[in-house]
């Protein structure tokens, strides 16, 4: 029997617990390590885009509900506004349908504005209703003991409990550090940061105060404000109350000492352009600004994910989601590893599929602080600096339109059988998607079923893989029942155009294929494989492409079969 002890995972923000929740899909348990007493109290990040929100349907119905229900009211995803104040003159604005999502025909999910600490206390609930996950608040990392090593074969981590002080080591087939911008395992493995750090120093206010009723239909996802009090932005969490800014600070009143609640209400005020708000500060955060990648995501059997792997300005959004998304595109791979069902070498396909997606988002997300700089700077000066605050705003069109880093992301590893086409050319990789079943891509939504039925591709892909075949693609999920057998692997088999598949001719186009052909979906919704034929005599059966895929050794349970 395979070694199936608890992975490992420190930290319990968005991207440990979503950590825990895809390995939990796989029936693998773990244990989740957090030093604080519980989840977040200070909302840092508040947006889960729509491709986050995909993923967040692997975690079922209750969890994929319960944020849906926590997002802002309608209105509030758009635009970026830049003003003078909240309630004072306004320089310009840009059209942010990022946040919006990219509608219907691009994905069935929705995305979600709220706060952090909403959205953690429904992702702990998930986690701990699956009965795999095992979360240990109050317990402090203090060292990789072993697991760095390219010849380890398992992660041991030395814990202090914070509440009775006792230590004790504990052993799993790999850890996942997922411990944020300062990462103790991170540092530990001497792992360096490529990119620049410190580039400002942040207080981040979480606060109340009735500013939405004096916008009037000025409303907006972000309101940036640049006057002689008050130069950052204004954040609405649930447009009823609460918000987040944050304010850039010289390093010298970078302390809670310096930097005071009176001085974020006076902040506050400024910002609103109402001297006479009523302010209740509910908590103060102290952070840096960095644009950085760790030189590799993985290093012996310890794998780096969310900010311990990249930090970014948030100046985009895709903070946490690159995080989750990242954490998606390994978590299936480790609990293949730990089942048996792959080489670790599958799992160390994680950096060269993620960081230069990450290297992407964080130039951008970088040029985006830049130009929100420029655009306050010409604001500030009334035009009289050169700049004209029209034509950066323009400039800055991608800030909040990112489908294309969202979903865009096309893999090059030996987890993908290249079939020698190229994804679809569009006119802005980050801020343009078009999608496509290139091997690589994110597996197109198409719509299935009869009538008022709501089915989606993404809908058919479970823990394991899917071959999707076209209407007359028998021959292809013959082949995969057959593949599945021989290697006992979760192999889910679907003829589109069957009964309840109905796709009214879309699918084979969609994904480039004749009604003969069929392509081969990773657990993680990208393709791993694509023939638009059916199977020719001599050419390799599935069986033999999947061993190429990932190297599995073990044998699992008897394979699940979908519609044929």
């Amino acid at each position: 029997m395979p070694d199936t002890a608890p992975v490992l995972i420190l930290g319990a923000g968005p991207v440990g617990l979503g950590a825990a929740l895809e390995l939990a899909r796989f029936g693998v348990r773990s244990i989740v390590l957090e030093k604080h007493a519980g989840t977040s109290f200070h909302p840092k990040t508040r947006n889960f885009n729509t491709r986050t929100m995909e993923i967040a349907r692997g975690w079922g119905r209750a969890a994929y509900g319960r944020l849906r229900g926590i997002d802002t009211p309608e209105g509030w995803k758009s635009p970026i506004r830049f003003l003078a104040s909240a309630v004072g003159e306004e320089f310009g604005s840009i059209e942010s349908k990022g946040f919006e999502g990219p509608g219907p025909d691009v994905s069935p999910a929705l995305p979600v504005m709220s706060s952090q600490e909403l959205i953690e206390e429904i992702m702990l609930d998930a986690a701990r209703a699956t009965g795999l996950v095992d979360v240990r608040f109050r317990t402090e990392a203090t060292e990789l003991v072993t697991g760095g090593g390219d010849s380890d074969r398992q992660a041991q981590l030395r814990v202090t409990h914070l509440e009775t002080g006792e230590t004790e080591v504990l052993t799993g087939p790999a850890l996942v550090a997922a411990d944020g911008a300062g990462s103790l395992i991170r540092r530990q493995l001497d792992l360096p940061l490529d990119g620049v750090q410190d580039l400002s120093h942040i207080v981040n206010c979480y606060f109340r105060a009735d500013i939405e009723p004096r916008l009037g239909d000025r409303r907006g996802v972000l309101l940036f404000v640049s006057n002689t009090e008050a130069r950052g932005v204004l954040q609405p969490l649930d447009a009823a109350g609460r918000w987040l800014c944050q304010i850039n600070v010289a390093e010298t009143d970078w302390s809670p000492e310096m930097f005071t609640q009176d001085r974020a209400e006076a902040w506050i005020r400024a910002a609103a352009g109402v001297p006479d708000l009523t302010v209740e500060v509910l908590s103060l955060g102290f952070w840096k600004l960095n644009a950085t990648v760790a030189r590799r995501l993985m290093q012996g059997r310890v794998v780096l994910c969310g900010d311990a792997a990249h930090q970014f300005p948030p100046t985009g959004g895709l903070g946490v989601n690159t995080g989750l998304q990242g954490m998606h595109n390994v978590m299936w791979k480790l609990a293949m590893a730990v089942k048996g069902q792959a080489d670790w070498s599958l799992v160390e396909t994680y950096d060269a599929e993620r960081r230069p997606v990450a290297q992407e988002i964080t130039a951008q997300s970088l040029e985006n602080s830049r130009n929100v700089g420029r655009i306050q700077a010409a604001a500030m000066s009334g035009g009289e600096s050169g700049l004209d605050a029209a034509d950066v705003v323009t400039a800055s069109r991608r800030y909040g339109n990112h489908l294309g880093a969202e979903f865009g992301a096309a893999y090059v590893s030996s987890a993908v059988i290249a079939d020698g086409s190229r994804p679809p050319a569009v006119a802005d990789s980050y801020s343009d998607y078009a999608p496509s079943a290139t091997p690589g891509c994110r597996a197109p939504h198409v719509r299935l079923g009869r009538g008022g039925a709501e089915l989606s591709t993404l809908d058919l892909f479970g823990a394991g893989y899917t071959l999707l075949a076209a209407k007359d693609g028998q021959a292809w999920c013959e082949q995969a029942r057959e593949a599945g057998d021989a290697l006992g692997l979760t192999l889910d088999v679907y003829r589109i155009g069957g009964a309840g598949l109905e796709d009214g001719g879309a699918f084979a186009p969609a994904y480039g294929l004749t009604d003969e052909g069929a392509v081969l979906v990773r657990p993680d919704g990208h393709v791993a494989w694509r023939s638009r034929s059916p199977p020719a005599a001599g050419a390799p059966a599935l069986t033999g492409l999947l061993r190429e895929l990932h190297g599995g050794t073990g044998r699992a349970p008897a394979p699940r079969q979908g519609a044929v």
